[in-house]
């Protein structure tokens, strides 16, 4: 017990440190006045970033946190729900109400889909933080993992909500509330460590990197390209992003 009440008191000062990596990457889009051109400029490398996280984040860590609460079948089961509910969410929902939906709009939802998919992969950070920290050299190695690429997620989200017009204050709030995420994650896991080892929190980030993989492919990926313009500068931008979380894939 005293171990893990230690490592637990070294997981909330390295996430503190992650909340100010992130907010600190969030806010750079909130300083450049940004044009139309330069917006789906940095949408191409943080859909770049997104694809890297979900393919080299998400799904990898999907069994690790697990660890037995589902059988592998479920497991991915989840990831499908999460891909499917998405797409019937913004097909029967979202379009349904708005058939001459402003691209505003559609830029916003997709904005909130990506938060929530990233809201809850850095929860379950924080949370893996905690366990880490247990063994020896371990909890290092995750911590400088996490602190490399949280910076640039946090640039993207706020990349995508600039992209969707959305007001100045409000996507400070958002990037200030994913910049939380990870100590809210090492606070849980340390109040509730054998409860979030089991089966609800491997659903939940299986539900998560569902959802996200269909916002990248079928959301983000579209948008970069809906126009020729620039398109080898945004493929290189888009390669550049999949290579830095490739960098700090754990």
């Amino acid at each position: 017990m005293p171990e893990h009440a230690a490592a637990a008191g070294v997981g909330v000062w390295q996430s503190l440190a992650v909340a100010a990596v992130a907010l600190v990457g969030g806010l750079l889009p909130l300083l450049v006045r940004w044009t139309d051109r330069r917006l789906h400029a940095a949408l191409a490398l943080s859909t770049g970033i997104f694809l890297g996280a979900v393919f080299l984040h998400f799904l990898p860590e999907l069994p690790h946190t697990s660890a037995g609460g589902l059988s592998d079948r479920a497991l991915w089961s989840f990831v499908l729900i999460g891909v499917v509910a998405v797409y019937l969410a913004e097909t029967l929902f979202l379009h349904a109400h708005h058939e001459h939906e402003d691209p505003d709009q559609h830029h916003r939802a997709v904005g909130w889909a990506a938060l929530f998919g990233l809201s809850v992969h850095s929860f379950t950070s924080g949370v893996g933080l905690v366990f880490a920290a247990q063994t020896p050299g371990l909890g290092q190695v995750v911590f400088v993992a996490i602190l490399g690429h949280k910076g640039f997620e946090a640039f993207s989200l706020a990349s995508v909500f600039q992209l969707g017009k959305f007001p100045r204050r409000a996507t400070l709030a958002v990037v200030v509330g994913f910049a939380l995420m990870t100590p809210l994650g090492v606070l849980a896991g340390s109040l509730l460590a054998g409860w979030l080892a089991g089966a609800g929190l491997a659903a939940a980030v299986a539900l998560a990197a569902g959802s996200f993989l269909y916002v990248c492919l079928c959301e983000l990926l579209p948008e970069v390209f809906h126009e020729r313009k620039d398109a080898a500068m945004k493929i290189v931008l888009l390669l550049i992003g999949i290579l830095v979380m490739n960098y700090f894939a754990d």
